[in-house]
C-alpha cells in the first residue's frame, strides 16, 4: 500500500483505498482473534492495520491542508527522515495502536507502539527546538530515556509473568538505550572507554536479570570499542598480541566459571 501510493495513487484515492485496507486488516483480525481463536493471525492483521493508519492520517492532512508547519515531506519519508510534520500522524497511531492492544493482547503490537513513542519523541524535538541548535544529543538523550523506561516496563512485566510481552519491552529497551549511547558523539577516549564500560555493564547486566539480550548488545558495543582501538593501534604489531590474549583469558574464565557451576550443582 505504501509503495502503491508513492508510485501511482494522489491524496484522494490515497485516504480512500487506505481506510478500505484498515477496515479489511482490522475486520479479519478481530474475526481471527475473537471467532476463529487464531491468535497469530489476528494479531498479525490487526498489527498490519496499526500500520497503514499513518498513511489515512497523511492523506486527509494533504486533502485538508492541515499541517503543523509550512511545508510537507512525501510520505516515504515517514521511516526515515525526522520532521516535526509526522507528529499528528503519530499520535493519531498511539492511539489506535492502544486501542487495538485494548481488545487483542498480542505482543507483538507493543512494538509498533514503542516505534510510534520514538518516532514521536524524535520528531517533537525537531518540532520544539530551535533548529540552529545541535539536536543529535537530544535525538540520543530521547532514545536512552525511552529505552531505559521500557527496560523498567520489561521488569515489571516479566515479574507480572507477562513474559512475552515483557520480551519485546527488554528487546527494543536495548535497541534504543543500546543505539543512543553509540550515536553519541564521543570527541575523546575517555568518552570511547566510558562507552566500553557501558557496555561491559550490560553484560554483567545479562547474569543478573538472566537476558541474553544485554549479552547481546553489550558484545556489539565491545566489539565496537575494539575495532576503534584497531583503528588507534593500527600500526602496532603489539595490539594483536594483546588483543588475542584478552581473547583467550575470556575463553579461560568461561571454561573455569561453567567448571564451578557444575561443581556447584554436584555438591
Amino acid at each position: 500500500m505504501t509503495w502503491f501510493y508513492t508510485a501511482h495513487l494522489n491524496d484522494k484515492y490515497s485516504l480512500f483505498i487506505s481506510i478500505i485496507y484498515v477496515l479489511i486488516y482490522f475486520n479479519s483480525g478481530f474475526y481471527f482473534w475473537r471467532v476463529k481463536k487464531l491468535r497469530i493471525p489476528g494479531g498479525l492483521l490487526s498489527s498490519l492495520g496499526i500500520v497503514v493508519i499513518p498513511l489515512v492520517v497523511y492523506s486527509l492532512q494533504n486533502i485538508m491542508h492541515w499541517w503543523p508547519m509550512p511545508s510537507s515531506d512525501h510520505y516515504n519519508g515517514l521511516y526515515y527522515w525526522i520532521n516535526g510534520n509526522w507528529v499528528p500522524m503519530e499520535i493519531c497511531t498511539l492511539v489506535i495502536a492502544c486501542l487495538i492492544l485494548y481488545f487483542i493482547r498480542f505482543p507483538f503490537i507493543t512494538v509498533l507502539i514503542y516505534s510510534v513513542l520514538t518516532f514521536m519523541a524524535m520528531d517533537a524535538i525537531h518540532l520544539f527546538t530551535d533548529p540552529k541548535s545541535y539536536r543529535w544529543t537530544y535525538y540520543c538523550i530521547a532514545a536512552i530515556t525511552i529505552g531505559s523506561l521500557l527496560n523498567i516496563l520489561a521488569v515489571v512485566l516479566c515479574r507480572k509473568d507477562q513474559k512475552d510481552f515483557g520480551f519485546w519491552s527488554y528487546f527494543f529497551g536495548m535497541f534504543l538505550c543500546w543505539s543512543g549511547f553509540t550515536e553519541w558523539d564521543k570527541h575523546t577516549e575517555w568518552g570511547h572507554f566510558t562507552y566500553f564500560l557501558i557496555n561491559f555493564a550490560f553484560i554483567l547486566l545479562s547474569s543478573f536479570f538472566h537476558r541474553k539480550i544485554f549479552m547481546f548488545f553489550g558484545s556489539l558495543g565491545v566489539i565496537c570499542y575494539v575495532g576503534h582501538l584497531a583503528y588507534i593501534f593500527s600500526d602496532s604489531l603489539m595490539f594483536s598480541y594483546v588483543l588475542a590474549a584478552i581473547g583467550f583469558c575470556i575463553i579461560m574464565l568461561a571454561i573455569f566459571l561453567m567448571g564451578s557451576r557444575k561443581s556447584h550443582q554436584i555438591s
